[in-house]
């Protein structure tokens, strides 16, 4: 009995003491893991290590000149270029656009232009003085002899054969042009001492994408996009499928790009606007100049001197031969011609005009 009343007071004895002393007896209940906070995560990862960015990642890091990481930059910003109609008849829509030297690092969509004539301010304030012209034969032709025409006169047209198409008057074109873009056809091709030009549209009846190229090199100088000048602001709608302007004829003289457009219907379906030559200013893409309507829906124009030689007609319409101020767009002189004017072409001292049913010879007085 003494014996059990000595082991209870050394017990009582024991767990006063452990408990004056902090101590607690080790228990499964006594023992609780706290997860640690994000702090805490953070503070107790490795001190060195560096997160790499995910290919879907669309942040940057900058660096500074110490190969330092300074900034972390968001670009999910939207960089593709804006080429809306802005209306801005000075200028292009693809003002991103750069030159070097006279080649265009990217494809150039050009600005809607004016319906009317329209003279710029920085537009050449010389004067041009017309051609004296003088009718010396004129004949009826055969309408369909047109390659007759061009062999007894010893004429080129200076075109190319176009693949897929029944049109197949000219040389062959060179490989290396292009014959289609994106999704395009090449529509027409031609070429002067300098340049090789192409067109391109969904089919032959359509060309507002033109190409130039080193006539020697045969490397892509510039591609420009003309499809603001298409349509007219005022048509009848239901000619609307057939109002569509397309390059007729290009020329790129001493840095200004000049090139025609029209649309091969009655002038009235699109209120007569339609068949205009253009000069554009290839330093800031800007319009120097453009015509008044219905000068020029001939396949070709021709640049004599200070002068442009052009030609304008249609059924139930005048038909004309044209010449035009190369500094202003204006026109300075009209001849009436028996029908609608298609090739124009000068040899020597004289301009072949081939029309619908008549060919002319007009001697350039000098």
């Amino acid at each position: 009995m003494k014996e059990k009343i000595l082991m209870i007071i050394l017990t009582l004895f024991l767990a006063i003491t452990m408990n004056a002393c902090g101590m607690k007896p080790k228990t499964e209940n006594s023992i609780k893991e706290v997860e640690p906070t994000l702090s805490e995560e953070i503070q107790t990862s490795e001190p060195n290590s560096t997160s790499e960015p995910t290919e879907s990642d669309n942040s940057s890091i900058s660096t500074d000149e110490n190969n330092n990481t300074d900034v972390i930059t968001n670009e999910t910003e939207d960089k593709s270029e804006d080429t809306s109609n802005m209306g801005n008849t000075e200028g292009t829509e693809n003002v991103d656009s750069t030159i070097e030297g006279d080649v265009f690092t990217n494809p150039v969509v050009l600005s809607t232009p004016p319906f009317n004539y329209y003279l710029s301010e920085n537009a050449s304030n010389k004067k041009s003085e017309p051609k004296n012209l003088e009718i010396t034969s004129s004949k009826t032709n055969q309408i369909t002899d047109e390659a007759e025409w061009l062999l007894n006169n010893n004429l080129s047209m200076n075109t190319y054969q176009i693949p897929n198409t029944s049109q197949n008057s000219g040389e062959i074109l060179p490989e290396g042009i292009d014959e289609s873009f994106d999704e395009l056809i090449i529509t027409k091709a031609f070429y002067d001492d300098s340049y090789i030009y192409s067109t391109y549209g969904a089919d032959f009846s359509e060309g507002y994408i033109l190409n130039i190229y080193d006539i020697k090199s045969l490397a892509l100088i510039a591609t420009f996009d003309f499809s603001n000048y298409r349509y007219s602001p005022d048509f009848i709608l239901e000619d609307y499928d057939f109002i569509q302007q397309k390059i007729n004829w290009a020329i790129l003289k001493d840095n200004i790009l000049y090139v025609s457009h029209s649309h091969m219907t009655y002038a009235k379906s699109s209120n007569n606007m339609n068949a205009y030559i253009t000069a554009i200013d290839l330093t800031d893409m800007s319009i120097l100049w453009r015509t008044e309507a219905l000068v020029s829906n001939s396949n070709n124009f021709l640049i004599m001197d200070d002068v442009i030689i052009s030609g304008y007609g249609f059924t139930e319409e005048d038909d004309y031969l044209y010449q035009i101020s190369i500094n202003n767009g204006e026109v300075l002189d009209k001849i009436s011609l028996a029908s609608s004017p298609y090739y124009l072409i000068k040899r020597e001292n004289t301009l072949y005009v081939r029309t619908y049913n008549t060919d002319y010879e007009l001697n350039i007085v000098q």
